[in-house]
């Protein structure tokens, strides 16, 4: 059948057949079909619409309205149907994830031109959509020990570890207007606290006594740090400590510190062990999206007549 014969018989379907528009009016007509199924402009406009993509490109908008008619047919065939129980609970998320009650929601709908009706209905289609890739994709997808161990290899730049170390402190703060032999007695106190720790005194119950830092109240804990992550003069000398040695004391503007180092590591590479998960959920992602466009692009496709008219 020519491509006039057929758009002739769509106009007579629609009832429009030898009628003359109105000055203005845009007659409708059909621009692709789905098994057989017609697709018509103001469909798709509709389509376009209600998605915020009626600036995209024409060609792009509709594939995506075939997919989606492709994907519906697919649920129907496959007799997915979403529940009443997961709408609900996908439509609490999404309140509890912007931090809104029923009517800041209603209202928020009602901006957008949506009723909670048509909103469900929506969220239907998009939770069978997911059903319908699970069954279809996700099973297939998989990615092996070794897939994730080549990975890891031609990718251990990315994997790169810092030399950090793991600090505590005591601090002896100055006031800022103090004089010379007030900044003297504050050192000297704290020269006598290291000897105190020297002769075999725990530094973390030193810290809980003496210490006007933050962290006294645990120890003198301050956490690990990284080059660059510490204030210049006190990284200089916890980097050049060995463990467990204790600083003399580092005077700042604000006062003078006794640091500590109880773990130093050095620069490496981040264990296989420790990343694992991480490079199997990004390598089964990028193989599920991978798979996921094949199968719409092909697999979808070859399962139905598609075509889109002139």
């Amino acid at each position: 059948m020519t491509l006039r014969r057929r758009l002739a018989m769509a106009a007579l379907a629609l009832g429009i057949a030898g009628a003359r528009p109105a000055p203005g009016e845009v007659v409708d007509r059909i621009i692709a079909t789905v098994d057989g199924e017609p697709i018509t402009r103001r469909e798709l406009e509709r389509y376009a619409r209600e998605r915020d993509a009626e600036h995209a490109p024409e060609a792009r908008v509709l594939d995506a309205l075939i997919t989606d008619k492709l994907l519906e047919k697919e649920i129907a065939t496959a007799g997915i149907a979403a529940r009443d129980d997961d709408i609900d609970r996908y439509v609490g998320e999404i309140k509890a994830r912007n931090g809104m009650d029923d009517a800041r929601f209603a209202k928020a709908l009602d901006d957008q031109g949506l009723t909670m009706a048509t909103y469900r209905a929506r969220v239907k289609a998009e939770i069978e959509k997911s059903q319908l890739v699970n069954r279809e994709i996700r099973a297939r997808v998989n990615v092996s020990s070794q897939e994730i161990e080549r990975y890891y290899k031609a990718h251990l730049d990315d994997y790169t570890t810092s030399e950090r170390v793991r600090v505590r402190d005591i601090f002896f703060a100055v006031d800022r207007d103090a004089d010379d032999a007030s900044i003297e007695r504050t050192k000297a106190k704290a020269q006598e606290v290291r000897q105190l720790a020297l002769d075999g005194r725990d530094f973390g119950a030193l810290a809980k006594q003496f210490s006007e830092g933050p962290g006294a109240e645990k120890g003198g804990e301050l956490g690990t740090f990284a080059r660059g992550e510490m204030e210049p003069a006190l990284e200089d000398v916890a980097f050049s400590l060995k463990k467990k040695e204790i600083s003399e004391p580092v005077q700042t503007t604000t006062g003078f510190h006794l640091l500590r180092v109880d773990e130093a590591v050095e620069a490496g590479h981040k264990p296989l062990d420790e990343v694992r998960n991480e490079i199997r959920d990004a390598l089964y992602n990028e193989a599920l999206e991978s798979r996921f466009q094949e199968w719409l692009s092909k697999d979808l496709r070859e399962r139905h007549h598609v075509e889109v008219l002139d």
